[in-house]
């Protein structure tokens, strides 16, 4: 085995690009903070803008929307046939009363 990386498949090329550009940092905070940039968006803008594959970014988005931090356009059992956008939810206030 060389030291040289041998590209197998253009898939090969992409992880290797994913893990050169991705931080070390937890992928819900990438989430949140790329939302806190970009406003409302599709899990695939998502995913291209944290180098993340669809799929965990859609788990992790679930479990932000059950903690009510990310909250989308479409309730979870209607999104079959439609693209929701997810977006930060609103902060709650606490009352000063």
């Amino acid at each position: 085995m060389t030291a040289d990386l041998e590209l197998q498949s253009p898939t090969d090329a992409q992880t290797i690009q994913r893990r050169k550009k991705t931080p070390r940092t937890p992928i819900k905070a990438q989430i949140v903070d790329y939302l806190a940039s970009n406003g409302a968006s599709k899990v695939a803008d998502i995913s291209n803008g944290i180098a993340c594959c669809r799929d965990s970014v859609r788990h992790h988005l679930a479990a932000l929307e059950s903690a009510a931090i990310v909250r989308s356009d479409i309730a979870p059992g209607e999104r079959s046939r439609f693209t929701p956008f997810y977006a930060l939810a609103p902060e709650r206030r606490v009352s000063d009363s």
